[in-house]
């Protein structure tokens, strides 16, 4: 199977990134080998760099909308009308990033914050997510994880919301799933702000502890004080699935 993972970047305009803005930050994430490759024979507009061993990235200009941006807007995205309006995007393919799964998440995100770096950009996210995020909060999120060897949790973990029938919000994370984890269904009243950042303390937990698991019936918090009961039940997108549920109170 080939091993290769995707992103894509949302674009202001229909350009190609600067190739030397682009080399100079991948190199400066960690990437010290880093060169761009001369253009191939049957030129598609793509630029390839060659990271160091097999480890390749490819952006390649695509001159039209993404064809799903609109319906791809979160709690940490610009509004979906600006989305929907980037007339381009790249397509950003990283090929044979070594390492387990927290690993390779880890290097395409500072990978695709370099592109961003390099470019006039709205709006990023990588290939197995559901949402854009905004391109700063990327860059941010993605840089620091990369220094600090840590998960990029608010960009490989989405959190989307939805309105119960009895007027509660419910916040669905997506992505657990690629850790072997559940994700995390959690109910809160309309004016829970702090809901998203509790749903991605707990998924950044799941990621970096392995060895830890919620029963059910145990308890979880937001603090010391709080105890919400950890239940179970089948997941909103994936009956076959299991989703840890939590009913926050208020």
């Amino acid at each position: 199977m080939s091993n290769f993972d995707l992103a894509f970047v949302l674009l202001a305009e229909a350009a190609p990134p600067n190739v030397e803005a682009l080399s100079s930050a991948i190199r400066a994430i960690g990437f010290p080998d880093a060169r761009v490759l001369p253009p191939r024979a049957e030129d598609d507009g793509s630029i390839e760099v060659q990271l160091g061993g097999d480890q390749r990235l490819l952006v390649m200009l695509m001159p039209a909308p993404h064809p799903d941006a609109a319906g791809m807007a979160g709690p940490l995205t610009p509004p979906a009308e600006e989305l929907a309006a980037a007339p381009a995007h790249y397509l950003v393919t990283a090929l044979g990033l070594e390492g387990q799964v927290a690993d390779k998440d880890r290097a395409l995100a500072a990978l695709t914050a370099a592109v961003v770096r390099s470019s006039g950009v709205t709006a990023a996210m990588l290939g197995h997510g559901r949402l854009f995020y905004d391109a700063g909060i990327f860059v941010e999120v993605a840089e620091a994880a990369f220094e600090q060897s840590e998960a990029p949790v608010e960009v490989i973990v989405d959190v989307t919301a939805a309105r119960e029938p009895d007027g509660r919000l419910s916040l669905l994370s997506h992505g657990l799933e690629r850790y072997d984890r559940e994700n995390f269904f959690v109910t809160v009243s309309a004016g829970g702000v702090d809901a998203v950042d509790f749903v991605l303390s707990l998924a950044r937990w799941m990621i970096e502890r392995p060895d830890v698991h919620l029963p059910t019936g145990d308890t979880v918090g937001r603090d010391a004080e709080e105890q919400i009961v950890v239940q179970r039940g089948p997941h909103p997108l994936d009956p076959a699935r299991t989703v840890v549920r939590l009913d926050l109170p208020g």
